[in-house]
């Protein structure tokens, strides 16, 4: 699903869980974020075809498209600029997957993910908008 709405920061969440991405959708949609979800590898290349994106959020363990599969895959897709990536992971991952995330030094936050923490993530992860307006706190430093 894509919501084609410009001069916000766009996000791609993937994950195959239809709740997930619907709720973390909205959640971020709500904090003003342009949001598009997939489920599959073939939502991604779709996606990835059509769309910059600012920041991707996945789920670690898909069972097509897990960490370092989807990881690969979004940099052979974004060659020129691999967007930063923050993954979602339950209780009880492998050693693969946490050497996986050692290795990428990837940030991870665990289900379920309160709101404020989710946009509070996503905040540190996003450079500075270019095309913000500056905010008094920003004029007065």
């Amino acid at each position: 699903m894509s919501l084609e709405i410009t001069g916000r920061r766009r996000i791609l969440v993937v994950d195959a869980s239809e709740r997930e991405r619907r709720d973390t959708a909205r959640i971020l949609g709500d904090a003003g974020y342009a949001v598009d979800t997939a489920a599959s590898k073939a939502d991604v290349i779709t996606l990835l075809g059509q769309h910059d994106y600012d920041l991707v959020l996945s789920d670690l363990k898909m069972r097509e498209l897990n960490g370092p599969a989807f990881y690969q895959l979004l940099k052979e897709c974004c060659r020129a600029t691999t967007p930063p990536v923050l993954f979602r992971i339950e209780r009880g991952y492998t050693p693969e997957y946490a050497n996986f995330l050692m290795r990428l030094a990837a940030p991870v936050l665990m289900k379920p993910v309160p709101a404020p923490d989710l946009c509070l993530a996503v905040e540190r992860l996003l450079p500075p908008d270019p095309a913000a307006p500056e905010t008094a706190s920003s004029l007065a430093s």
